[in-house]
């Protein structure tokens, strides 16, 4: 519980968007429905909760900015809203506000409560705009999801305001194949997340190909959805992988896919921190990473997976793929402490790298340290205390 030591019971105050399911959604879940204690209010910015999270948040009363009424879906006009929304804000009178990784239209600073920002990755992308600096000089403080996130906020943004790191967890899944692991025939490789083109799954396609070519045995599963699918289903096809490749959508019990799989590919131009390579982890699932951003704070190279140095440009990647990545802005380089331009893995490093895995005892080596990895350094209790702890600190400073 969010109590202090003289068993004051914290008020919250969270505003997030809840339209569709992703990384900070799936965090905010797992808090929110961790903490019984009734010290959590939220206020949604988006105009409706996404089916997926609907299912998962079902004793949690959200208040919604934009909407007259709350059970009803008329929104209040476009020049109001920042309005209603402070006015819906000091209704709640809560002690910590939190703003989950979104910049939100405010009139002021709230009279009552300290306001935080969570970055979970969405400073990457932010403009210098009257509205971001705005908010950002009205913070209290920030939590980052990640030290990588952290130093763009620094790098970026230079707030004067302290900024503590609580590095992002997942609870242990409880479905976990306790089996020993090996690669299969086929070798089945895997990538789950958003299907836009700044995730890289044409990356993963391409290191496919390169692998057939090579004369292996291998498929690729790609679960989630976006609006991109077609394009990379077209790719497929021009590639003759169809028979290969299969699109497994939105998944409801993500561990039947980590279940199936041997090798879990991360290849995108850009990731604050990466969960789905964590729950890989967990899974015995050796992970293939570009050491970019926050992804090697997930995944220890040479231990539970590989590291790649992106080298490709954005152009070289569409020369190869067909595919125009969507990243104009600058990632994170953590080996050098620096913002840099983007920039993708090579394809035949990627496939370099599955071939290293694919010995029974290298794999089985990997394997079992990225069952115990995340154990041991990613306690999801841990994660509860420590943002607990940084919400408190917030409140008495």
């Amino acid at each position: 519980m969010a109590r202090d030591t003289a068993g004051y019971l914290m008020k919250k105050l969270h505003i997030i968007n809840l339209e569709k399911m992703g990384g900070v959604e799936r965090l905010f879940l797992q808090y929110i429905n961790e903490t019984t204690d009734g010290s959590n209010n939220v206020i949604c910015i988006g105009s409706e909760i996404g089916a997926e999270i609907q299912r998962q948040m079902t004793q949690q009363k959200v208040t919604f900015a934009t909407r007259l009424l709350n059970k009803w879906s008329l929104r209040c006009p476009q020049f109001l809203r920042k309005y209603l929304l402070q006015w819906k804000i000091a209704r709640v009178n809560a002690d910590v506000i939190i703003v989950w990784d979104l910049i939100p239209g405010l009139v002021a600073k709230p009279k009552r409560g300290k306001i935080l920002y969570y970055d979970h990755g969405c400073s990457w992308r932010y403009a210098h705009t009257p509205k971001t600096l705005r908010f950002f000089s009205m913070l209290d403080g920030v939590i980052s999801a990640s030290f990588a996130s952290k130093r763009v906020m620094d790098l970026r943004f230079n707030l004067p305001c302290p900024t503590r790191v609580v590095i992002n967890r997942i609870k242990t899944p409880a479905d976990v194949n306790l089996k020993e692991k090996l690669p299969g025939a086929p070798v089945r490789l895997g990538t789950a997340s958003r299907l836009v083109s700044l995730k890289g799954i044409s990356v993963s396609l391409l290191t496919l190909q390169e692998l057939v070519r090579r004369g292996h045995d291998v498929t690729m599963e790609i679960a989630g959805k976006g609006p991109d699918r077609a394009i990379f289903e077209s790719m497929v096809l021009k590639s003759g992988l169809a028979d290969r490749v299969s699109f497994s959508g939105f998944q409801h019990n993500v561990g039947d896919f980590f279940n199936r799989i041997d090798i879990y590919l991360s290849t995108p131009v850009t990731e604050p921190f990466g969960l789905s390579c964590m729950e890989a982890l967990y899974y015995g699932l050796p992970v293939i990473f570009p050491v970019i951003d926050g992804q090697p704070e997930v995944v220890k190279d040479g231990v539970c997976g590989l590291g790649i140095t992106p080298s490709v440009t954005i152009e070289e990647h569409l020369k190869l793929s067909g595919i125009k990545v969507d990243f104009p802005y600058k990632v994170y380089d953590p080996v050098n402490d620096s913002l840099v331009e983007p920039k993708l893995v090579s394809h035949i490093l990627c496939a370099d790298a599955v071939e290293k895995l694919l010995p029974a005892e290298t794999y089985k080596k990997f394997s079992q340290n990225a069952r115990n990895y995340p154990i041991d350094n990613f306690s999801y209790d841990a994660f509860k205390e420590e943002f607990d702890m940084a919400l408190k600190f917030y409140v008495k400073n």
